[in-house]
């Protein structure tokens, strides 16, 4: 049997959700879809529809193909010349998890053309080990609201799912990017013992809140932060009035998504429509939009050659 074609469907990702800093993600329901087929021509071929894939490159300096590589060499097996067509609705370098859907969109390919037998769990693995971190690669993979460690000595990660919050979710993007080698340049390399326990048991919090279903606590608690937002809000500058914004709606809490510069307010369900329509009002230069967490991970559609 000859794998002939893949259809991916791969979601957008938070991470952090404030204080669950580079631990923590929830999957949300805007995709990356690529449709792969064995190449006629001989080479790998990419074809990038819509706005947020241009100026990718198209040969095999592509991302997607580069991490395939690795997966194939790692289990030493080779891969077929593959035709790759790619449309995205996450937009890239905004804190959505653009290069994680990737990431985890190239494992997929090298575990299937490649008739690997990847399991979720070792799926999860690869990409933590790539990633450095599970907090957008574990809710990419399972879906839903996810917390995971991956130790660099053992290369090992773990991870528990906790209920999808019952609650309603804005993202405000703006139209700039931001990348995530900046926007990780500017935190500290150190924090004392102190600031350490103290944002730990904050973060500790948070979860046990979201384990509660108690989103008035776990909405304070991420506004708490003191891993990465303060060091961050600077590359923002819609970030105070966003929050603002949103307080005056109740919401529970506004926080960067990820690295930023996208911010991702968490609010009852009665409050949403509201304050995402004064958003669209006040802050022109970016684009707010309800968005759903995606409780499916990846799916996949295959076609068989007989």
């Amino acid at each position: 049997m000859t794998q002939s074609r893949l259809k991916l469907k791969v979601p957008a990702s938070t991470a952090n959700l404030g204080t669950g800093f580079d631990s923590i993600g929830m999957a949300f329901n805007k995709f990356l879809y690529l449709d792969v087929s064995l190449s006629s021509g001989g080479e790998w071929q990419f074809q990038h529809d819509g706005v947020h894939l241009q100026n990718l490159p198209t040969d095999k300096t592509h991302y997607i193909y580069q991490i395939a590589q690795k997966v194939a060499e790692k289990y030493q097996v080779t891969l077929p010349s593959l035709s790759v067509k790619m449309y995205s609705e996450i937009p890239m370098a905004r804190g959505l998890g653009s290069s994680a859907s990737a990431l985890v969109a190239a494992l997929y390919i090298a575990n299937y053309f490649g008739d690997i037998e990847l399991s979720k769990y070792e799926l999860l693995q690869l990409a933590s080990e790539f990633e450095g971190h599970p907090d957008n690669v574990a809710p990419t993979i399972y879906g839903g609201l996810v917390v995971g460690f991956y130790d660099n000595e053992s290369q090992q990660t773990d991870v528990v799912h906790l209920d999808v919050p019952d609650v309603d979710f804005i993202v405000t993007i703006p139209e700039y990017e931001l990348e995530t080698e900046k926007a990780r340049s500017v935190l500290p390399e150190k924090l004392n013992h102190k600031d350490a326990v103290r944002y730990s048991a904050i973060s500790s919090t948070m979860i046990g809140a979201f384990a509660q279903h108690n989103y008035v606590l776990a909405g304070k608690m991420m506004e708490r932060d003191g891993f990465h937002e303060p060091y961050r809000q600077h590359l923002v500058r819609d970030f105070e009035e966003v929050k603002s914004i949103a307080h005056q709606y109740e919401a529970y809490a506004t926080v960067l998504s990820g690295a930023g510069p996208t911010m991702m307010t968490m609010i009852k369900k009665e409050q949403s429509g509201a304050l995402v329509r004064a958003l669209r009002e006040k802050i022109t230069d970016c684009h707010s939009e309800l968005v759903t967490v995606n409780a499916a991970g990846v799916e996949m559609i295959t076609n068989h050659n007989f």
